[in-house]
């Protein structure tokens, strides 16, 4: 059996908002937080998807201010991450959507996706509350 990565959903701070960034992370190693990070940038006019990176998700670092474990991906299936998450249709012009949006409706459509596993109770509400915002 291949082994299981955990799934999570990390919160970075970002100096141009007072709106913390939400990615979709896949966490190699929960003790040393070495992890693969999915993220779109750039503002409602530009939004864009950023190319993967490999981080080390440790509390104050790099802006990161925590995660919420979502689920599990089986390593034999980690290619499809990046096809599944560059098909998620990003939003401009609209200042409401931001990365919290694009980060849930990743989240819905890894549901779909063979060898990743996406706990049930993952909802906007419940990862927002997980990472400690209102």
């Amino acid at each position: 059996m291949p082994p299981f990565y955990e799934l999570s959903v990390a919160r970075f701070a970002q100096p141009s908002s007072s709106k913390p960034k939400w990615v979709i992370a896949v966490v190699f190693s929960s003790s040393s937080g070495h992890s693969l990070i999915y993220q779109i940038m750039g503002s409602a006019a530009d939004y864009s998807l950023d190319a993967p990176q490999s981080v080390t998700l440790k509390e104050g670092e790099n802006g990161y201010m925590g995660k919420t474990p979502v689920g599990l991906v089986d390593s034999e299936q980690l290619h499809q991450l990046h096809a599944t998450l560059a098909s998620i249709l990003i939003v401009h012009g609209n200042p409401a959507w931001s990365s919290h949006n694009w980060v849930m409706e990743g989240i819905s459509a890894l549901r779909k996706v063979e060898g990743y596993h996406v706990d049930k109770h993952v909802t906007f509400q419940w990862v927002s509350e997980r990472l400690g915002e209102k």
